[in-house]
């Protein structure tokens, strides 16, 4: 990680815990076996552990 940290983005724009859990669902209802998390940093998430 950089030394200044990692700039965050505004919790207005990312998608919300509960957002993410009912597309993973969906997902899965349509057969999708693995999803990953990419972009950014996924890891200094909250609400990680929730997640995954």
């Amino acid at each position: 990680m950089p030394a200044e940290g990692v700039k965050l983005t505004k919790n207005d724009k990312i998608l919300q815990t509960d957002e993410i859990l009912r597309l993973a669902r969906l997902f899965v209802k349509q057969g999708v076996r693995k999803i990953r998390l990419t972009g950014g940093e996924p890891t200094v998430r909250k609400d990680i552990v929730d997640i995954i």
